[in-house]
């Protein structure tokens, strides 16, 4: 894997000590980014549904949302909510990931939608557009319409 997962270590070098000027060579940096993905089934009112809550951020450095949300897909269930409500943050890649889910559901005939969204990831799926593509809901109640 290339540096830059979490628990990784990279020594700074001559590059990141002109960017961050109070870095040395010899200093090393831990990447500390960290995202907890969990996977439930729940009912609601149109029957079903699997949800995957996110929690921390979600980044290049975090391949395993694409990995579960895969996964999920894979099994093609009626409705799949991807609960962001404990995101502090999110990048285009992990934007990208729930993009190739949410088109692999549709092409299944099935659903996906993002529920719970804080001010600051609203903000980006706004910016992206991607809340004119996909469903966003405030809450999983309301996305099982």
């Amino acid at each position: 894997m290339p540096p830059g997962y979490p628990g990784d270590l990279i020594r700074a070098g001559p590059g990141l000590a002109r960017t961050f000027p109070w870095l040395t060579g010899g200093d090393i940096i831990a990447c500390v980014t960290q995202l907890s993905v969990s996977v439930g089934a729940e009912d609601g009112a149109g029957g079903s549904r699997t949800v995957v809550r996110l929690v921390g951020e979600a980044d290049v450095t975090t391949p395993v949302l694409g990995e579960v949300l895969s996964a999920e897909a894979a099994k093609k269930p009626r409705l799949l909510l991807v609960d962001v409500s404990g995101l502090t943050f999110i990048d285009s890649a992990a934007l990208h990931e729930i993009v190739r889910a949410y088109r692999r559901l549709r092409a299944d005939g099935g659903r996906l939608a993002i529920v719970s969204p804080s001010y600051a990831v609203d903000r980006i799926l706004q910016l992206s557009a991607l809340d004119q593509v996909i469903p966003v809901h405030a809450s999983a109640e309301e996305a099982d319409v």
